[in-house]
């Protein structure tokens, strides 16, 4: 009977003990745990905060999408290239959303102000939308690389009705940092506002060369 009751003591006793063991490590997990920083990119070249009202009131629309992204990029967590075939993930750093969808907002908000014009459409736009311009855009590579160069290269084209499509390929870097994210977020930036006024350029030029050839006259790009 003694040895019985020994027993269930000591059955308590550890149970006791387990539960304090894995009180003490669930605390230190707690107070050791980062909490998680988001981050949005932007391509506003600068000039975010200013005021800006459009001049363009008519025109051509310009459809800005399908953007595509690798499907290494398709994740929230921020990206390092530790070797050309090696990648580091940080948990701690992520994306507010989407990669793809945080390009395409960034640009449909600085484009608008460098083509002097709001007559700007997301992709998917409503089946019955007339667009005259379409800017599609894949994205081949877009991350800091382990010597902390921010880099971006994109493929695109504008495409136009009864005419034939203009390809391009762009390529941007410039110096980031390997542990400061902020400093990740501000380089991926500069790139992402890099492509944004390329893209403007040729849009504007092409504009300015159709409204010549059917006789209207519209400003010429420096």
């Amino acid at each position: 009977m003694k040895s019985g009751v020994d027993c269930a003591m000591k059955c308590r006793s550890v149970f006791s003990f387990g539960i304090i063991v894995s009180s003490l490590l669930l605390s230190g997990c707690m107070h050791d745990s980062k909490p998680v920083q988001f981050y949005m990119l932007n391509a506003d070249s600068g000039v975010a905060g200013t005021t800006w009202v459009p001049s363009a009131t008519q025109g051509p629309v310009i459809g800005l999408g399908p953007i595509r992204i690798p499907e290494y990029l398709n994740r929230p967590q921020m990206i390092v290239a530790i070797t050309d075939n090696q990648y580091q993930l940080s948990e701690d750093h992520r994306w507010a959303e989407r990669l793809d969808q945080n390009i395409s907002l960034a640009l449909f908000k600085a484009l608008p102000r460098q083509l002097d014009t709001d007559r700007i459409v997301r992709y998917p736009w409503p089946q019955r939308q007339v667009v005259d311009y379409q800017v599609g855009i894949d994205i081949l590579e877009f991350n800091v690389d382990a010597s902390g160069q921010s880099r971006l290269i994109a493929q695109w084209y504008v495409k136009r009705k009864d005419k034939p499509a203009i390809d391009r390929r762009s390529e941007y870097q410039f110096p980031a940092s390997i542990t400061d994210h902020a400093v990740m977020v501000k380089a991926q930036s500069q790139c992402l506002s890099k492509l944004g006024e390329e893209i403007s350029i040729t849009l504007r030029q092409l504009m300015a060369s159709d409204a010549a050839s059917k006789g209207n006259k519209m400003p010429l790009v420096e």
